[in-house]
């Protein structure tokens, strides 16, 4: 069996920051699944109040694999 490299954490961290977008992605699409587009919009501009720029690119790439 071959052994696989240790991550970086550079590698680790980015793997991190694309596993919270696709979560985040997820609660905006149930959002609008369970509560109109009215509800995604609101929750949509809360959560940019806390996220970079990075951080929400990532968020709405994560949303286009959903969808």
């Amino acid at each position: 069996m071959p052994s696989r490299s240790i991550p970086s954490p550079e590698e680790l961290s980015a793997a991190a920051d694309r596993q919270r977008a696709g979560i985040d992605a997820l609660i905006l699409q149930t959002t609008h699944s369970l509560r109109g587009p009215g509800a995604t919009a609101q929750q949509a501009q809360e959560m940019a109040a806390n996220r970079t720029p990075e951080e929400l690119q990532l968020i709405r790439d994560a949303a286009a694999g959903l969808g």
